[in-house]
């Protein structure tokens, strides 16, 4: 073949390869969720980031690590039968207490388009119970592997108790593609209420959610869980669950708005004092550690950051549930970007 000849062969084939590529990111997703309802109290943009397929014995500890420094809160859905063999409910709580969410995404990460009613149903309802028993309650939220619902989508709700989270993004970090590429991607695709599919088994991963994460925060944006996915039973569940001398556990609520500085709510509970009195240890930027509290008899905690504390620092305040029983560690609460004022 001539020089020519493999020049131009060359260059048909990266035009191949750059069209692949292009039609991968740019399609609507398979499994594509409706559009997220965003609450009207949110004046700022809102991203939820997702991330299937984990939990990974080094890259999920090290995302979670990521989220706090941001103050972000996202929705994970591990495979059940991974994070049933590598987390226990201590592990799968930290998670929980930081502020972020677990849903359903099958036992065997199955393709339900392949299996038969009976057999999807088998395969995600034994993924919810493995869930429960780490949990202490059963997940809100199903995402289908490949998008592939199957013969079950009717039987989500009234069957399974769960809504059907998609995604409306989806970068395929998996495909290893330059980190600008994936985020020209999203700039291609923001919008207020934007789901966007991840996987936490990918060390390309957090390169490019961290980029995600400085970038969008800088311009305004916030990370919150899907709603969808969001229990009213996981209080309740700790306070079952917990048995003196385990560490306790707890959630804060999105900051509030006062005046003269940030209201900053949420419960907090120690099976070492089941009626109240727990302190919870925060910091903010340019301090040592400030303790408030104690909870009530309601396990509930409120305090104020004031403006001035605050100060200019764009670090998020980060909270712990101070541990009242012998042994274990004070649980992280996660932390909280203190909105603008």
């Amino acid at each position: 073949m001539s020089a020519t000849g493999r020049k131009l062969r060359t260059l048909l084939l990266s035009s191949a390869l750059a069209a692949a590529v292009l039609v991968g990111l740019s399609g609507e997703p398979a499994g594509g969720s409706d559009v997220v309802s965003v609450p009207d109290e949110t004046p700022a943009p809102v991203m939820y980031l997702t991330f299937d397929d984990g939990p990974h014995w080094l890259f999920t500890p090290m995302l979670l690590d990521l989220l706090d420094r941001y103050g972000a809160r996202v929705s994970f859905f591990p495979t059940a039968e991974a994070i049933v063999d590598r987390w226990d409910a201590a592990t799968t709580r930290d998670l929980l207490n930081r502020g972020h969410t677990i849903g359903n995404h099958t036992w065997h990460h199955s393709d339900l388009s392949r299996m038969s009613a009976d057999e999807a149903f088998s395969e995600v309802a034994m993924a919810s119970s493995g869930l429960e028993r780490l949990m202490g309650f059963s997940p809100t939220c199903f995402r289908a592997p490949y998008g592939e619902v199957g013969e079950i989508a009717a039987m989500l709700g009234p069957r399974l108790g769960m809504s059907l989270a998609g995604w409306t993004a989806d970068p395929q970090e998996w495909r290893d593609p330059p980190i600008q590429d994936a985020m020209s991607y999203l700039h291609g695709r923001e919008r207020d209420g934007l789901v966007v599919l991840f996987h936490d088994r990918k060390w390309l991963t957090l390169h490019i959610v961290e980029q995600v994460l400085k970038e969008y925060s800088d311009r305004g944006w916030v990370f919150d869980a899907l709603p969808a996915c969001m229990s009213d039973d996981l209080a309740a569940a700790a306070m079952h669950s917990l048995a003196p001398g385990d560490a306790p556990a707890g959630r804060v609520n999105p900051a509030q708005r006062v005046s003269g500085g940030t209201l900053v709510t949420g419960w907090a509970f120690d099976a070492d004092l089941p009626a109240g009195g727990l302190y919870v240890r925060y910091t903010i930027p340019g301090s040592e550690p400030l303790l408030a509290g104690p909870t009530g008899v309601d396990h509930r905690f409120e305090f104020q950051v004031d403006s001035v504390s605050a100060g200019d620092d764009e670090s998020p305040v980060c909270l712990w549930a101070v541990n009242a029983g012998p042994r274990r560690h004070d649980a992280s609460l996660g932390c909280l970007q203190l909105p603008e004022s």
